[in-house]
């Protein structure tokens, strides 16, 4: 009797993974490990998550521990660990948000190893002096992050984190962002432009975010 062909997977197929699980029929509540279902109140944990990676972070972080994508993962781990079972994993499932699609998590290793080689090594913190070599590291550091947008959520927090600890290397204070709904909009508006590898108006408001914090 001849064997039956195997059905191939489907590779927009998502069933049985987690990162692509909802506990919300509106699908806004990711499933998360202390069952909250509540969005308002899973953000107000992922912040308060975030403000303690800051400080532990901080305190691990040395001023020669260099950026690297095992720190990337690390930082990402460290916030929201307790909250979902992909914490510190490259995403496996396509994400979008209307007008912007990002790119397919096949080639997600490849991508993030070129990136580690041809940004994060690019700019070590003995290589910055200057505020304005700071800016323009900052923002391909953070522009080119997210436009790969490797993890499942919280990207953008993640690599101001990782910022934020190299501007402490570099002797210089956290940024201070502006977080106003206007802020918010000038920063997505900024990354965008990371797109095509422009980095002018990321490097503009992190350095008012560095003039802010001083």
């Amino acid at each position: 009797m001849a064997e039956k062909p195997r059905r191939r997977r489907d590779r927009y197929d998502v069933s049985g993974n987690v990162e692509a699980q909802y506990v919300d029929k509106a699908q806004t509540v990711l499933v998360n490990k202390p069952g909250i279902t509540d969005l308002d109140v899973l953000q107000a944990r992922e912040e308060q998550l975030l403000a303690r990676a800051y400080g532990q972070l901080l305190r691990e972080v040395h001023t020669d521990t260099p950026m690297t994508l095992d720190l990337l993962r690390y930082i990402h781990a460290i916030i929201f660990g307790a909250l979902y079972e992909w914490a510190g994993r490259w995403r496996t499932v396509w994400i979008s948000k209307p007008g912007i699609t990002w790119p397919p998590p096949d080639f997600l290793e490849q991508s993030m190893a070129e990136y580690e080689r041809g940004v994060l090594f690019r700019w070590p913190a003995a290589a910055i002096h200057d505020d304005a070599t700071f800016c323009q590291a900052a923002a391909e550091i953070q522009g080119e992050f997210l436009t790969i947008h490797p993890f499942r959520e919280g990207n953008a927090r993640t690599i101001k984190l990782l910022v934020d600890l190299l501007a402490v290397q570099t002797g210089r204070p956290l940024l201070a962002y502006d977080n106003s709904p206007e802020g918010a909009d000038a920063y997505i508006e900024a990354a965008s432009k990371a797109f095509k590898r422009d980095y002018g108006a990321l490097a503009k408001l992190i350095g008012e975010a560095l003039q802010r914090s001083r």
